[in-house]
């Protein structure tokens, strides 16, 4: 365009269209296009640089969602034993099928939000990894932990969001949100842990978790 040339848009809300003018040389023309085409001539018009690096990830992150709210940071738990406490009784080292955990952090406030877990199939990973219902308490159908009255830690730095797997699986365990119906062996909380004390992991597999019918996609794709 020439030094006074100019091209001016104006947009009709009553008709959902635009209207684009062009001053050229004395002349003017004027098109009509849909509101979804001027969108879309922006967003495929947009030229950006500026790069968001995450920064260190949590040991263990298989993926990352950013929002401008919160991130979430999906974290691969990589031990199959924890120490588990129920009403008073300590499990320590005791077995568990492989996890995946879906944290829920707020950057500006520097503080989990929530957090949600998964139990997956104890392969290589992919978006089709089928998943399972987690077999003991403290977790809702959702996915979502419980955690009572116990104050998640400050994570300052989200990097050390690894860490929190660990916290929440040494919470103490009730009956609360324990279903018989999330294990094959139709056991009740202390029968099953009993039974599986002294089991490989990869028992779980075998004779006690149940298909959700999702996959790890599914679980990813949680907002």
């Amino acid at each position: 365009m020439n030094k006074g040339d100019e091209l001016v848009l104006r947009i009709s809300p009553s008709r959902t269209e635009a209207i684009v003018e062009m001053h050229e040389k004395g002349t003017i023309s004027r098109k009509n296009i849909t509101v979804d085409s001027l969108t879309n001539c922006f967003l495929s018009s947009r030229y950006d640089e500026e790069a968001h690096p995450t920064g260190l990830l949590p040991e263990g992150c298989i993926g990352v969602t950013m929002t401008p709210k919160y991130t979430l940071y999906f974290i691969r738990y990589p031990e199959l034993h924890a120490d588990f406490t129920y009403y008073g009784t300590e499990y320590l080292n005791f077995p568990i099928p492989r996890l995946v955990f879906c944290v829920k952090y707020m950057p500006r406030e520097a503080k989990v939000a929530d957090c949600c877990l998964c139990v997956v199939k104890d392969e290589r990973l992919t978006l089709d990894t089928p998943l399972y219902h987690y077999p003991f308490s403290n977790v809702f159908s959702d996915g979502r932990v419980c955690t009572g009255n116990n104050a998640l830690p400050v994570y300052k730095d989200p990097a050390r969001l690894h860490t929190l797997a660990s916290f929440l699986l040494r919470l103490p365990n009730n009956d609360d949100l324990f279903s018989v119906e999330n294990n094959r062996l139709n056991a009740q909380y202390r029968d099953l842990l009993e039974q599986m004390k002294d089991k490989a992991p990869s028992f779980y597999y075998t004779d006690v978790l149940v298909e959700q019918g999702r996959t790890l996609k599914d679980f990813m794709n949680r907002r």
